[in-house]
């Protein structure tokens, strides 16, 4: 079995608003496996994204801070780095591709000084070495004519092309893990299975860990080995993909399942989860999922349920849903 590439401790960010302060990633524990794809799965606003830039001590806004827990990194913790150490690790050790790469590439720089800005910074190259670099990159990537496209720019690229171009700037330093930020969201369902099977690849030739955040189960079942499932601000249940879709033992998890479409049963309406998602500095208490969750009882409301193994590798935080096969 691989070794464990990063491990997530009890990680704790918090956001301070008019005066006051509350948790939106609140004691938040996972790991990935070097050449593992881990899943990290929730509705909008579960904390996901904040979870995975808080990683790269890269959060977005002032008022948002690491306040608790270990980021153990091949061995190092890296919320305990300064700023500049872990300026050096961006890039080099975990690199991110972003939702819209559109919003994340410069437009008045070419998709190739870009690339090869990366490189030049992290690893010292000449330009001329960094161009070719970018390149080669470029076409690893699945860029066609890549060194007539890497003098364009992101306006000139499809979206499919902007996040394979994204992909490669994440690549430039040949990082250990990659974060891929709902990385499809905005493609058709052609290109979108092409950036998953160019994923998966990358995974297969580098070795790459990958970190793969998404609201689709369907993404899930196709790319990753394990799931973490994310509500408001905790993770709920975790555990190899085919356990915890095969059998949820959280009803939040269920719930996402069961929403999925079905080509078997077409023509019928898709249900939903009733309710909204708790909203940041209101969270109810006990499990947070207890408002929207029909099998709820006292003690759901009355204190936070742990994360306690149901099988081999596979915890939910659920005091009364057994697995459901």
């Amino acid at each position: 079995m691989s070794s464990t590439l990063l491990d997530v401790r009890n990680l704790r960010v918090t956001a301070t608003r008019h005066g006051s302060s509350f948790d939106i990633v609140d004691d938040v524990s996972f790991s990935v496996a070097q050449g593992e794809v881990l899943g990290l799965v929730g509705e909008s606003g579960s904390g996901k994204s904040v979870t995975c830039r808080s990683l790269m001590r890269l959060l977005p806004g002032a008022n948002l801070a690491l306040t608790g827990g270990e980021i153990l990194f091949d061995g190092r913790d890296f919320a305990k780095l300064s700023d500049r150490a872990i300026r050096a690790e961006r890039g080099a050790s975990i690199g991110m591709i972003f939702q819209n790469p559109a919003s994340h590439l410069d437009p008045v720089m070419s998709i190739g000084d870009q690339v090869a800005e990366a490189i030049r910074t992290h690893r010292g190259v000449s330009s001329r070495e960094a161009w070719a670099q970018a390149v080669d990159l470029l076409r690893q990537v699945g860029i066609p004519d890549p060194e007539r496209r890497a003098r364009g720019y992101a306006h000139e690229f499809s979206g499919g092309m902007r996040q394979r171009a994204m992909i490669a700037a994440a690549l430039a330093c040949d990082p250990k893990l990659l974060i891929a930020d709902e990385p499809t969201t905005a493609l058709d369902v052609t290109v979108q299975a092409q950036i998953l099977r160019l994923l998966l690849d990358l995974r297969d030739r580098r070795g790459l860990a990958i970190i793969l955040v998404t609201h689709d189960l369907g993404v899930v079942a196709q790319t990753c080995d394990s799931i973490a499932v994310m509500y408001g601000g905790r993770i709920v249940e975790t555990g190899p993909k085919r356990a915890v879709l095969k059998a949820p033992c959280h009803p939040y998890t269920a719930r996402l399942i069961a929403c999925q479409p079905n080509h078997a049963v077409g023509g019928r309406l898709l249900p939903s989860i009733p309710g909204q998602p708790p909203v940041a500095g209101q969270m109810p208490p006990g499990c947070r999922f207890h408002p929207r969750c029909d099998l709820a009882v006292d003690e759901c409301r009355a204190a936070r349920p742990p994360l306690l193994q149901r099988a081999p590798d596979h915890l939910a935080a659920c005091p009364v849903m057994a697995g459901v096969a």
